[in-house]
């Protein structure tokens, strides 16, 4: 379709021929004029740092095309900035449906999203997705990977990432810090190995001198109870001996006063109060 408005001076009819062609061009640019305004409204006020505002107009930008990648990009941004975590990600993950030139982008910020609100497994997920699908985005998915594990101390695991983002991306802006960070990481994880070396053998030191100690009062437990034993034993034998020599004494007395015979030639005659009266 092509619009024709040629101009020609005319004093009379000029005004109204300009007017029926500006009328007529409105009315065929007004659908795309209506989107574009929204859009370019809402980058303005995006780089205006105005969130808010932005994502009123992305939102009225969507309403007019539903799958642009670009419209739910900055406006999942948006809401990030605007703190709606949750319309991020659902926003993110919208685009990323879409399975357009971006949807390793759209997965890599939804996973952002939850990293930051500390929800690393779900950033798990989706940084997974973008690596095992090969995504764009797959080096930076790797790299967050990466710094998650490091989060959970995971250390040798976080290494091996590491080497692997390296492989994806050799010309990465912060090789050389993730080159240091990764040497000492290997270097935090030897030290490890040594100091838990070292507190097995003090353990495996102190678990045998205990048992030597148990072994030692055993020892001395059995050596206490036979000298008790023995000195039982040999209060026994004395009371027993004394008991003896009690009991013979006893005899002894029995056996004297039975030897007394009636007619034995000792008479003891008191003379107490013996008076005869003759």
């Amino acid at each position: 379709m092509s619009i024709n408005c040629e101009f020609k001076y005319n004093k009379g009819n000029n005004v109204n021929n300009m007017k029926f062609c500006f009328v007529i061009l409105v009315l065929f640019l007004f659908p795309l004029y209506a989107w574009s305004t929204s859009f370019d409204q809402g980058k303005e006020s995006f780089l205006n740092n105005n969130p808010v505002e932005a994502a009123i107009f992305f939102e009225k930008a969507m309403i007019e095309d539903p799958r642009n990648e670009n419209i739910l990009m900055y406006l999942g941004i948006s809401y990030v900035q605007s703190g709606f975590a949750d319309k991020a990600i659902s926003t993110f993950l919208d685009g990323a449906d879409l399975n357009g030139s971006q949807k390793g982008r759209f997965y890599l910020n939804a996973g952002n999203v939850y990293f930051s609100n500390n929800d690393l497994e779900m950033a798990l997920d989706l940084y997974n997705l973008i690596i095992e699908g090969n995504l764009s985005e797959k080096s930076n998915a790797l790299l967050n990977r990466a710094n998650i594990l490091m989060n959970q101390n995971k250390l040798s695991q976080a290494v091996s990432e590491y080497k692997n983002y390296l492989v994806a991306d050799p010309a990465s802006t912060q090789k050389e810090k993730i080159t240091r960070l990764i040497a000492l990481i290997e270097t935090k994880i030897a030290d490890e190995a040594l100091e838990a070396e070292r507190l097995a053998a003090e353990a495996e030191r102190l678990r045998q001198e205990e048992e030597n100690r148990k072994a030692s009062d055993a020892a001395e437990a059995e050596r206490l109870r036979l000298a008790e034993e023995k000195r039982k034993a040999e209060e026994a034998a004395r009371q027993q001996a004394l008991m003896d020599e009690i009991l013979n004494s006893l005899s002894t007395i029995g056996d004297d006063t039975q030897n007394i015979s009636a007619d034995s030639e000792t008479i003891i005659h008191s003379d107490e109060d013996s008076d005869i009266d003759d």
